[in-house]
């Protein structure tokens, strides 16, 4: 259900409502998604459930070491994928499907900063821009969670990833432009590094997800295990520091 409905918005947008080139295109800047009795079904059949799983199970464990924090694609990186990838350590993923700047930021208190973690890697975005939300508002949103994280403990560590290339073009067009700014972010502020994989997971010549790294089911947005095995390999010198 969850992904279902993430993935039935990016199919059924028209296009000028989310590509920021066209000359018909006005940002959104409200909360919520542009169709917002999906976003109610998102939250109420998906979200809302989620958290609630997560929640119990940080009452389990208490503490991490590393939590994943984000959309989809912080999602799909699963248990034991996690585990090969980073050996002997503490991670906790507290990925949502259909995670935006804005919904990340009202439960990264609560999902994330309660495990007292040192270390946060998050990856966000995508979702804001199927959505066509005005790139000030993404921005102004992700330094908002820079800033929630580091009023908790300024020694938290946070990973910025680049959000990667999909096989959906008005994405690919918006997102270089928010990774510039991710970096621009890393580079002006303590404790925040910017982990780049865009580069290495586009094809050769062209700004699209590379073909070694698609799913077989015809998933535009998502990308195979050897993504996460590529992710696993930028972060690990990062995370054994």
């Amino acid at each position: 259900m969850l992904f279902a409905l993430v993935l039935s918005v990016t199919n059924c947008n028209s296009t000028s409502k989310r590509d920021y080139f066209d000359t018909n295109f006005k940002c959104f800047a409200e909360p919520g998604w542009r169709d917002q009795s999906n976003f109610k079904k998102y939250i109420e059949k998906g979200w809302l459930p989620t958290r609630l799983l997560y929640g119990e199970d940080n009452n389990r464990i208490k503490r991490s070491e590393i939590v994943f924090a984000g959309d989809s694609l912080v999602h799909l990186f699963l248990p034991d994928l996690m585990a090969k990838e980073f050996p002997g350590k503490s991670v906790t993923n507290r990925g949502i499907g259909g995670d935006m700047t804005e919904t990340l930021l009202t439960r990264i208190d609560e999902d994330v900063l309660v495990l007292n973690p040192k270390t946060v890697v998050i990856e966000i975005g995508g979702n804001d821009f199927i959505q066509g939300k005005c790139l000030s508002l993404v921005q102004n949103n992700l330094l908002s969670i820079i800033k929630k994280i580091h009023s908790k403990n300024q020694q938290i560590r946070i990973f910025l990833i680049a959000v990667p290339p999909t096989r959906v073009k008005e994405l690919n067009q918006i997102v270089p432009v928010y990774n510039l700014f991710l970096n621009h972010v890393a580079r002006s502020t303590p404790n925040v590094e910017y982990i780049e994989v865009w580069d290495v997971m586009r094809k050769l010549d062209f700004p699209t997800l590379s073909e070694e790294f698609i799913r077989p089911n015809g998933d535009s947005l998502h990308f195979n295990e050897k993504g996460y095995e590529l992710w696993g390999k930028k972060l690990r010198p990062y995370l054994q520091k």
